[in-house]
């Protein structure tokens, strides 16, 4: 999967790339600007702008919609696809399905059949797919629980391994332990039967504007080979003198 070469001929065809991001809360990241997914598109049209010359060009042409649902499960992402996702349609879609279904007590063999649907859908739609496990947490007992799921997670991305459409990222295995005491300081502000966390608790399934960079970082290294300083651009974003944050 060569994004960096489609994008590129998108935008000298003048043609829109867009991508969709889908998944639950930590996709959506309502609470914190920029969240993750503004700062791929930000980044995506600096660095196009470096490679055209340009700097209208990416802007107008590399666009986004953030479709992730709030509370979600896999199987809410699966029967909200169509209106979520594929009528947007997307080039590119990054999918996380499962960060909620542990909370939910599903069994795994459910999250990865709901997946799996998902995946087929998107990919028989000409669409391609940065398929992700669940971003991991500071509290080793809620990784407990969701490690199950990011082990069904890399079954599904192993049998679409040779899908030129078709890219895998393993938050579990790229996020060094060292961030994510920094990436969980936000305070939870109300109680969360379903979580098992009440208000005045470290929110440890929410991450900063510090986690939504180590993300970002992530992905734009691993999906466009993008180098991304995460220091960096957090100093910058702050800086309000500074009109485009460094990275």
């Amino acid at each position: 999967m060569d994004l960096i070469k489609e994008i590129e001929k998108k935008i000298k065809d003048e043609d829109i790339f867009k991508i969709v991001f889908y998944g639950a809360s930590t996709t959506v990241v309502a609470y914190s600007f920029p969240n993750w997914a503004e700062i791929i598109k930000y980044a995506l049209r600096e660095r196009f702008e470096e490679i055209i010359g340009d700097w209208k060009a990416p802007y107008w042409f590399i666009q986004s919609f953030n479709g992730g649902l709030d509370g979600a499960s896999s199987r809410d992402l699966l029967m909200n696809l169509e209106r979520f996702a594929i009528k947007e349609n997307p080039d590119l879609v990054f999918l996380s399905a499962s960060k909620n279904d542990a909370y939910y007590n599903f069994k795994p063999g459910e999250t990865e059949k709901n997946t799996k649907q998902i995946t087929e859908k998107l990919l028989k739609n000409g669409v391609k797919i940065i398929f992700t496990t669940s971003i991991p947490s500071y509290d080793e007992k809620r990784n407990d629980k969701i490690k199950i799921f990011a082990e069904k997670d890399r079954k599904i991305a192993s049998e679409y391994k040779d899908n030129s459409n078709f890219l895998f990222v393993d938050f579990f295995k790229l996020i060094e332990n060292k961030y994510l005491g920094k990436m969980y300081t936000l305070i939870q502000e109300s109680n969360e039967e379903i979580i098992d966390s009440k208000r005045g608790d470290i929110d440890t399934i929410h991450f900063n504007k510090y986690g939504n960079a180590v993300v970002a970082s992530v992905l734009l290294k691993e999906c466009f080979g993008i180098d991304f300083d995460v220091d960096q651009f957090i100093k910058d974003i702050k800086d309000d003198t500074r009109k485009n944050p460094r990275f």
